[in-house]
Formats: C-alpha cells, structure tokens, sequence
C-alpha cells in the first residue's frame, strides 16, 4: 500500500467524523461568533467543509503561492450548501490523492511568498499538517463552538458529553 493510499484511508475516516460534526450546525446560527475576533460559525464550518478540496489541489504542485488571509472566509448561507462543499471536497481528495506516489510524497513541496519559500517540507508532511491536522484542529474548534450553541457534539475519538464513540457502542452491543 502506498504512502497516498494510507493517507487516503485515513482521511476516509477523519471526513465521516467531520461530516457528522458539520450537520450539528444549527440552522439559523451561521452568523453566530463566540468573540468579535472568531469566524462566524458558518464561516468556520465552511471553510472546514471546502479546505481539503482546495488543499489537495495545492499539494499537487510542487510550488504554491502563500494564501491572502486578509480576505475574509465566506459564510454559508445554509447547512445545506456547508454539506455540498464538504462532499465536493471529500471527492476531489479522493480523486486526486491516490495518483500521489511515494516518490512523489517524498518530494519537497513549497509555499512561496514574494519569490521566497515561507514553507519547505516533504509533501507527505504538507499533507499530514495541512490537509489532515488544520482541518482536525478546525474540527475541534468547531465543537466548542456547537456546545456553546446548544447543539449535540458527536464524539470524534472518544466520548463526547453527547455520544459515545461507534466503536464503544459495538463493544457494548457484544457484552
């Protein structure tokens, strides 16, 4: 099994997690902050929901140039268009992913800033930290910002104050 391959296994997994987080948005909370300096709920939940679509696409080239953040993220409009961009996204990742090879995954990729690189890493590792771990770390924000909200938070790897894991639910069902 390749290097993609595993990844993409992987990600599979961390996407249905995902996914059962972002239908957890309440519908008339897009607009919805914590604090004047956060997202918005319906921006955080799309920007998790579009960004590994947009990320793999950037870890196909060797040299990217470095995001703008001082355009502000878009805010959905409803969960509906949130659960589109997630499934787009999943698929471009699922497409593009596995026609990575090893020695492809090897390769140091680049994010340039000004004809400088401001990022330099083996593109397993961009993967890994960009695609995988940012949107994880998204993920968790964003079930902070549903228990505020009032919604139910699915677990992701253990217990939530909502849910137990599948994995404990099976368990239970054979005992």
């Amino acid at each position: 099994m390749t290097i993609a391959h595993t990844f993409l296994h992987e990600f599979e997994h961390e996407a249905r997690t995902t996914r059962r987080f972002l239908e957890q948005l309440p519908a008339g909370k897009m607009s919805w902050k914590p604090h004047e300096k956060s997202l918005s709920a319906g921006q955080l939940a799309l920007h998790i929901a579009s960004a590994p679509g947009g990320i793999i696409g950037m870890a196909m080239e060797d040299e990217v140039p470095a995001p703008d953040f001082k355009n502000p993220f878009p805010e959905a409009k409803s969960v509906d268009e949130v659960l589109a961009a997630h499934d787009a996204s999943v698929q471009a990742v699922k497409q593009q992913l596995p026609t990575l090879s090893d020695a492809q995954m090897g390769q140091t990729w680049r994010m340039m800033k000004d004809g400088s690189p401001v990022l330099e890493v083996p593109r397993a590792a961009m993967i890994r930290t960009i695609l995988m771990n940012h949107i994880i770390q998204h993920r968790g924000q964003f079930g902070v910002y549903l228990r505020i909200m009032g919604a139910k938070v699915p677990s992701s790897y253990g217990p939530s104050g909502d849910e137990m894991p599948e994995f404990m639910k099976s368990a239970a069902a054979v005992g």
